[in-house]
């Protein structure tokens, strides 16, 4: 009897070693501690490895979740995965008071996080949480993590020095969904602060400036998520590329009161000014200049010409440099006009010839001219003289006087 009892007890012993073990040359016995030691859909049992869904063990959930937003269009989610039978992960994701769905299995999804690339909204707050898989078994969710999707950033700024004491400022708005932008200026060697208030387009001029100095600008995208406490909650993108410009500076200001008297008459007109160089203060390679007419008339000029003669010779020559400022300019009663910058390297150590061609139009040109010593005028009826280089010959000269210029700047 004792040998037919052990007959009929070798199935309960072998059936319950060949679920755990799998059949003779089927599988590889690993030993085990845990189930860190075991393959991935294995678990340590009784110090061996056996297949995860025999084990009867429920999965453990991912821990230390982080969400953290890249740009406006994408999430990275982190986390640690606590159980090695693991072979796959569900991310669930859901909006502020929204409820949680399965997003698509991203396609770097790994044992350690994934990118969430899947209908994000700029400004938008998402909430996540990851299940650990194993074939159709889902373990508990982990703990949750949160990101606000930061809006796109502005791109292409510039900045365009205007004056002496202002830049103006433009750029592209690259956001779907910002209402506003945080505009931060700074200067070389410190730090950036915001200029107040903000502004909801896509330009602003700066005004205020020291003279000939340089300043760095650089501008994010805000959106509000909502409010909490009636106070705004912002979301601000990552900034815009550094940008910088240096202010104008002054090479000649007329002195106040200087253009105070108004002509007429002056159709098909050149009139040629010699600036003294003691009255250049300083130099640089771009210039612009700024005109005034008379009070009652309008001026319109063919042509507006640049150059600086040779230190010695004619005084009239306006050398091989001669360099247009502007042309079929009209400057309107009594108003300020600028023209320019254009690119022309002012030397503050030679004198500055400036020729403009009056057009022979009806009616009559207006302009305004005033005593300064150190600038000299030359006249003559003929047009279409303001880009001939040598002006010698038929024009009438008027010593320390100025004829329409306000000031020059220079970069």
């Amino acid at each position: 009897m004792d040998w037919l009892i052990l007959i009929l007890g070798v199935p309960a012993i072998l059936i319950p070693l060949v679920l755990l073990f799998g059949f003779a040359g089927c599988a590889v016995a690993h030993p085990c501690t845990d189930d860190g030691d075991c393959p991935a859909g294995m678990r340590c049992v009784d110090g061996m490895c056996v297949d995860a869904s025999l084990a009867n063990t429920p999965l453990s959930a991912p821990q230390n979740l982080v969400a953290v937003a890249i740009d406006d269009s994408s999430v990275s989610l982190t986390w640690i995965n606590t159980d090695p039978a693991a072979t796959d992960f569900r991310i669930e994701r859901a909006p502020e008071d929204g409820e949680f769905a399965a997003i698509p299995a991203p396609a770097d999804l790994s044992p350690a996080g994934a990118t969430d690339a899947s209908g994000l909204q700029e400004g938008v707050t998402y909430i996540y949480r990851v299940l650990a898989r194993l074939e159709a078994e889902v373990s508990e969710p982990s703990d949750t993590a949160s990101a606000t999707v930061i809006p796109a950033a502005p791109v292409n700024l510039v900045a365009t020095p205007v004056s002496i004491n202002q830049i103006d400022l433009s750029w592209n708005n690259a956001s779907a969904t910002a209402t506003e932008f945080s505009l931060e200026h700074g200067v070389p060697n410190a730090a950036f602060a915001e200029l107040i208030p903000r502004p909801t387009g896509t330009t602003l001029s700066h005004s205020g400036l020291g003279e000939g100095t340089r300043h760095e600008y650089r501008v994010s995208a805000i959106v509000v998520d909502g409010f909490q406490n009636d106070v705004p909650q912002e979301v601000k993108s990552a900034p815009s590329a550094t940008v910088s410009a240096t202010t104008f500076t002054a090479a000649f200001t007329a002195p106040p009161g200087t253009l105070t008297t108004d002509q007429t008459g002056m159709r098909g007109d050149c009139v040629v000014l010699r600036l003294s160089q003691t009255l250049l203060a300083a130099g640089g390679t771009q210039v612009r200049m700024r005109l005034r007419a008379s009070t009652t008339r309008s001026l319109t000029l063919d042509r507006l010409t640049i150059s600086q003669p040779a230190a010695t010779g004619d005084p009239y020559d306006a050398a091989p440099d001669l360099t247009d400022l502007a042309t079929g300019l009209t400057i309107p009663p009594n108003t300020a006009v600028t023209v320019g910058p254009v690119n022309y390297t002012l030397d503050p150590t030679q004198d500055l010839l400036i020729a403009f061609d009056i057009s022979n139009t009806t009616p009559a040109a207006g302009t305004r001219f005033g005593p300064l010593t150190g600038c000299d005028s030359y006249i003559r009826p003929t047009t279409a003289e303001a880009s001939v280089q040598d002006r010698t010959i038929g024009y009438a000269v008027t010593p320390n006087t100025i004829y329409l210029i306000e000031t020059i700047e220079v970069l």
